[in-house]
């Protein structure tokens, strides 16, 4: 059997390609192991957002190419625009655009010599003949979350001053709305009870459709709202999670729709903050000041009492005052986030913001980090504080081999760690109740499960 390692670098939108890849790879006969497993290809999926990123890249294949000199490699994803230079020198056997990484399994089949890869089985459906190929049931071991990821979105156009996604994403993509909808149910037909909605910039879904309703041909959808409307009528899928979204996106509709259907979406969003400064937004090219913020945040909470919040916080910006970075603090206070994604901006050749002359001291980049930070752990222990002695929804997704402890994540995206007499692999990827008893590790004990019939 011929054998492929998959190792992914960065968003949640590369991990959901990995999968799918590795999901079809899988479904053609090729077996997975690790870039330690002796592969005969080794498959990189990397990531370029910042020049951090870039030198991951760097180290990652520099390390698999050593390891697996029999090998063929091959590199996608967002570095590659950027990157040819390096990886020609460093030999690599194929390069593929990041938009054409969906070609890879086609790729793998012509290098080994296979029929083209028309007609052949892949994603078989339950009632598919798979032609000898492994199970749909063991392709369960190619999907690499056990909340997996469905991506419906890819491109931006937001074209943030720090940013370098819009040239290597490209315009905005919406992934076809039938499609959507079929791999949803072939997730739930494979066992799994909650699916994560992600995307380069998913509240920006539909609008590269021109406005299309959906319709019996499956068109499209016009927004996020409405496709999120179709997937709960059309699918049995238990819980839905949003990803990360723009606050100028977090429209009444949406709010109308997770409201009206919060059994089964997750009471969680994550909506990027940056700056607590009207100024330093204004020179990254958001879409949205200081009021804006708070006032649609206030909104939310209005409307969804108890809803986790989450944030991304940049400090560091070309020109931050101490003065903007107080801002920040004191809206982070306000309006009580309950997870801080706290980073250091790094200078992205090709951005403008790279340019600007006004550089912030590495030293006070990190004080101020580090100050923000202390600020996101205190106020992550008073949300899961506040999150004790409730019941809780969580998806099971691991068990510690020496311990036997269980862990998941709950609605309110809390680590949840649990005891049960359960086989893991039956309770893996199901939602299973339990009720919080104290703080525990980065999340909260819940000692024995209470139900497991799903919500």
């Amino acid at each position: 059997m011929i054998r492929f390692s998959i190792n992914t670098l960065g968003c949640k939108v590369n991990l959901c390609e990995s999968d799918d890849i590795s999901k079809e790879l899988a479904g053609l006969g090729f077996e997975t192991v690790s870039f330690t497993g002796d592969p005969d290809y080794c498959i990189i999926n990397t990531c370029t957002v910042t020049a951090e990123s870039d030198k991951k890249a760097r180290q990652l294949i520099r390390r698999i190419k050593n390891k697996n000199s029999r090998a063929k490699i091959i590199v996608t994803g967002c570095f590659t625009g950027n990157n040819r230079e390096f990886l020609d020198g460093l030999g690599i056997d194929h390069i593929i655009d990041n938009d054409r990484k969906d070609h890879i399994p086609k790729l793998l089949l012509e290098l080994v010599g296979g029929e083209d890869s028309k007609g052949l089985p892949r994603n078989c459906a339950p009632e598919t003949d798979c032609s000898g190929k492994i199970s749909d049931r063991e392709q369960l071991t190619s999907i690499s979350h056990s909340r997996p990821l469905i991506k419906i979105q890819d491109g931006c156009e937001q074209n943030c001053t720090y940013c370098i996604v819009p040239r290597v994403r490209g315009r905005y993509r919406s992934t076809d709305f039938l499609g959507i909808i079929s791999k949803i149910g072939y997730i739930e037909w494979l066992g799994y009870e909650e699916v994560v909605l992600t995307g380069i910039h998913i509240g920006k879904y539909g609008a590269d459709t021109g406005g299309i309703r959906p319709g019996e041909d499956g068109a499209g959808v016009y927004e996020l709202s409405q496709l999120i409307t179709e997937i709960l009528g059309r699918t049995k899928i238990k819980r839905i999670r949003i990803s990360s979204l723009e606050i100028n996106e977090v429209t009444t509709g949406l709010l109308d729709v997770i409201k009206n259907n919060s059994i089964r979406i997750a009471s969680h969003l994550h909506i990027p903050l940056q700056s607590g400064s009207s100024r330093i937004l204004e020179a990254m090219g958001r879409p949205y000041d200081r009021d804006y913020f708070i006032q649609k945040i206030k909104e939310v909470r209005e409307t969804l009492p108890g809803i986790a919040i989450t944030t991304d916080i940049m400090v560091g910006f070309p020109g931050e005052s101490n003065g903007d970075f107080l801002e920040t603090v004191s809206l982070v206070e306000e309006l009580y986030f309950s997870k801080l994604h706290v980073f250091k901006y790094s200078p992205r050749p090709g951005t403008i913001a790279s340019n600007l002359k006004e550089q912030v001291d590495s030293r006070q980049k990190t004080k101020r980090s580090e100050k923000l930070r202390k600020l996101g752990d205190s106020l992550r222990i008073d949300f899961l504080n506040n999150n004790l002695e409730k019941k809780l929804w969580v998806v099971c997704e691991n068990q510690d081999n020496e311990s036997g402890i269980f862990s998941g994540t709950s609605s309110e995206y809390i680590k949840v760690y649990f005891k049960s007499e359960k086989d893991f692999r039956k309770i893996h990827g199901k939602l299973i109740q339990v009720i919080s008893s104290k703080k525990y590790l980065d999340g909260v004990w819940a000692g024995e499960i209470v139900n497991t019939s799903g919500q």
